[in-house]
This record gives C-alpha cells, structure tokens and sequence, in this order.
C-alpha cells in the first residue's frame, strides 16, 4: 500500500502557470468550454474586474484591506504580489473537491505554483509556456489590458524568474501563436495520462491555509 494518499477517493491537484503572455487563462479557458471533467479553482486578486470579467466566476475582486483580513483568517491556501497586485487561492476552492474525490485544476502565477509545487510535491505543475519571449511580450502589448507601466512589469518578471519555471514543472506546453486549441487539449492529455499512473500522490489532507508570517 502506497503511505502517500489520502483516500482512496482523494483528488489530484493540477497547477497551471505561465508567464504572462504565455495564455494560460486561454488555454483554461477552452478546457472550461469543453466542459472538462475537473474542478477550477477561482483565485482572488486585489484589482478591479476588467471588462466583461464576473466576481466569483473569473475571480475574486477583493480590497487589499479584505485580501489581509482572509489571509489573516485562514482563508488562503497561498498569496503571492505580483505585477503590484495580490493573488491568493483561497484554501476551500481545493481542499473541499479534492476530498470529495474530484480533480482540481488551478491557474496561478508562477510565484504560486512555485510555493505549492515546494510545500506540496504531490501537486502536478503544468507550465503553459509561448513560443519565444518576444512572442509573449507582442501578446501583451497587443492586448491593452494593462498600463505600458504594467507590461514593462510582466516582462521584467517573465525574464527575472518567470521562464526558468519550466524546468521545475512536471510538464511543459508550447502555446503556439493561432493554435490555442491543441495547447488545450496536450494540457488535458496531461491530465488523463496523470490519472492513469498510480505513483501520483493525492495532497488533500496536507492542505493547510497560509499566515500572514509564513
């Protein structure tokens, strides 16, 4: 008998990252589409919603006033300050499918996944990556979401650290310019292949909420 599950029952923990640019967001986007049999987990962040984003469906658009007073009660399972902004994935969005036996599926930055991926080695961390750096950087000054002053972030962020991520994750997906529907369906191949093999860890019962001095 294997000592490294919950449950027979116990869910399996995907970590989705990626720098930005790299088009994630999308690739998670079309596995929700299809109706992918695999729960989301909905991260909360400290900015306005931008157009045509809903609280509670994309995420949650929370006050850093309301982002410290969760983290302070036990309400994250990791935070991160990214792009000048605060990410947190609140801790119920995962442990409570994964002990109901349901796959769980999180997009998060690539600090997140790095935290989790250390704390939790039984997470799967799949790295949605684009084609070249300046392919990711044409994505994001193409798409005006963000301030010039916020694009200049994220690229300052996807060379510091972002990429090197790659070699850390599990497994890597190429993301490539005009073919979003194949990334989508290598990450859920992934997900498949993953569920076949027997060695993965569950992590459910490890999960543990993150304190302000963690």
């Amino acid at each position: 008998m294997s000592p490294a599950t919950d449950s027979p029952r116990s869910g399996l923990l995907f970590l989705v990252t990626a720098p930005s640019g790299a088009g994630k967001d999308s690739v998670i986007g079309v596995l929700r589409d299809r109706g992918a049999d695999v729960g989301f987990a909905i991260t909360a962040l400290t900015r306005e919603p931008r157009e045509g984003e809903r609280d509670g469906i994309d995420h949650f658009f929370i006050s850093d006033a309301e982002f410290e007073r969760r983290l302070s009660d036990g309400w994250f399972l990791e935070t991160a300050s990214v792009y000048g902004r605060r990410y947190g994935t609140p801790i119920h969005q995962v442990r409570k499918p994964l002990l109901e036996g349901r796959d769980v599926m999180l997009r998060l930055d690539v600090q997140g996944a790095r935290e989790l991926k250390r704390r939790y080695p039984g997470a799967i961390a799949i790295f949605v990556e684009p084609p070249s750096p300046e392919e990711a950087e044409r994505r994001m000054r193409s798409r005006a979401t963000e301030s010039p002053q916020e694009i200049e972030r994220r690229i300052d962020a996807m060379r510091a650290y972002e990429l090197s991520f790659a070699a850390e994750a599990d497994f890597r997906v190429v993301n490539a310019t005009g073919d979003l529907a194949r990334a989508a369906d290598r990450v859920w191949d992934i997900v498949t292949s993953v569920r076949r093999t027997p060695e993965r860890m569950a992590v459910a019962a490890e999960l543990t909420p993150v304190r302000p001095l963690d």
